[in-house]
């Protein structure tokens, strides 16, 4: 894979669910889950990976080519849904269950440690559930140093600047045809050192990247990706579900 790219995108998205919880200190790790929110990526079986044949998706592509067309259709993604499990030496473990767009919208959960907390940020607005918030909503602004960087959180164009690297192709090795949440896709792997990285691309419409793994090393974890260029229904809560921060 491209190494410092996925360091990065990996890095960043650990210091994003660090920093999202250390701004809403004092919550929790509520029993509310809501729609939308998770523990991670999924514990559910992959589908039985088969070996790609001489002719098969992206035949006339090497595996650094693969993977660089797909970091570009990635970035260039007007919207998304990331659901992650990093376990960080550092951090801890982090999690995040949130769909992004371009204007700075979300809607989602993320966690740190044993803290969650739900999110849904319009405009310059953002609503808050924890434990400690009960049922209610905690409306802020994204005006203060603290709600800032939360709102950070929700910055996809941030987020897809991880993956913009130099355009330089990686010796990724093509690997098994798979399916990634009902798409077929092509598994490209790579080592750098104690890390080994597994990518796995679409092989129809757009090549977005689905989904990475990493093994080994420091930050050990899955993102899986999704719901590209579709609406994410950042909707404010009913005014009765809400309080002033």
């Amino acid at each position: 894979m491209r190494r410092r790219t996925i360091a990065t995108t990996t890095a960043l998205f650990t210091c994003v669910a660090a920093m999202a919880l250390t701004a809403c200190s004092g919550s929790g790790s509520g029993s509310d889950s809501g729609s939308g929110s998770g523990s991670g990526a999924s514990n559910a079986p992959s589908a039985a990976k088969t070996p790609a044949a001489a002719k098969g998706p992206y035949a006339d592509l090497t595996g650094g080519q693969i993977v660089t067309n797909s970091f570009r259709a990635t970035r260039q993604a007007g919207s998304l849904h990331l659901k992650a499990k990093i376990a960080d030496a550092k951090e801890g473990p982090s999690t995040m269950d949130l769909s992004m767009d371009h204007k700075g919208d979300c809607t989602g959960t993320m966690g740190q440690g044993k803290d969650t907390i739900r999110i849904i940020k319009t405009g310059k607005v953002m609503y808050l559930k924890t434990r400690d918030s009960g049922n209610k909503w905690v409306k802020t602004d994204t005006t203060s140093a603290d709600t800032k960087e939360l709102a950070s959180s929700c910055d996809l164009n941030s987020f897809l600047d991880s993956f913009k690297g130099d355009d330089t192709d990686t010796e990724a090795k093509k690997g098994a045809t798979t399916t990634v949440g009902g798409r077929t896709a092509i598994a490209l792997t790579e080592s750098d050192g104690a890390e080994h990285y597994t990518i796995d691309v679409a092989t129809t419409g757009k090549p977005y990247l689905l989904k990475m793994v990493t093994t080994g090393g420091d930050s050990p974890g899955t993102m899986e990706f999704s719901q590209f260029d579709q609406p994410i229904h950042a909707v404010a809560p009913p005014k009765s579900a809400v309080i002033a921060g």
